[in-house]
């Protein structure tokens, strides 16, 4: 039995146990399996994580992350929301306008209170300046009207948004910086 242990441990003597270069082989591929993930982990953060980028504040000398300014809003935009946060202004056009009607032998009258609404206490300034020009031009649209078909309230809208247009027009071509956004009947009298 002596003599078989002996040769067991000549035989493990002889087998190669690997060495320093073996070991330091499996080391190596130890650290290269590491370094690799390591680097594929970074990547992959990195991609689902977009670092965050740090600027120099000069005011105080202090290193703070960057925000972008949100992006700006087209001027319309920001016109349309001023003039919504703003109170409506009226202009009443006074005296009414009177346009008289032949209807077969009868003479009708109408008689239209009228009231120009804004946002924009220029744009009332400017109708109050163009008051004659715009009572004139109101005035050739309500007499090219036919008297039955004022009437119905549908015919009183579509006067309405006529007369509206008709005072757009002569601010456009006035005061283009001024905006009447409504034409309102105050009164509306037939006789």
């Amino acid at each position: 039995m002596a003599e078989a242990k002996q040769e067991e441990v000549a035989v493990a003597a002889a087998a190669p146990k690997g060495g320093i270069v073996g070991k330091l082989i499996g080391v190596v591929g130890m650290f290269a399996a590491c370094l690799t993930a390591v680097v594929a982990g970074g990547y992959i953060n990195a991609q689902l994580h977009a670092p965050a980028e740090y600027v120099l504040d000069a005011k105080d000398g202090r290193i703070r992350i960057y925000e972008p300014p949100p992006p700006p809003k087209p001027k319309a935009e920001k016109k349309k929301e001023v003039k919504e946060h703003q109170p409506a202004l009226f202009y009443s056009m006074d005296p009414p306008l009177v346009v008289n009607f032949e209807e077969g032998s009868a003479v009708r009258f109408l008689q239209v209170g009228v009231d120009l609404m804004s946002r924009d206490a220029k744009a009332i300034e400017s109708v109050q300046k163009l008051t004659p020009l715009i009572r004139n031009n109101l005035l050739m649209v309500i007499s090219h009207r036919d008297y039955q078909s004022l009437m119905g309230s549908e015919g009183k809208e579509t006067l309405r948004s006529e007369a509206l247009k008709e005072v757009r027009k002569i601010l456009k071509k006035e005061a283009p910086e001024a905006e009447v956004e409504d034409l309102l009947f105050t009164s509306f009298i037939v006789q």
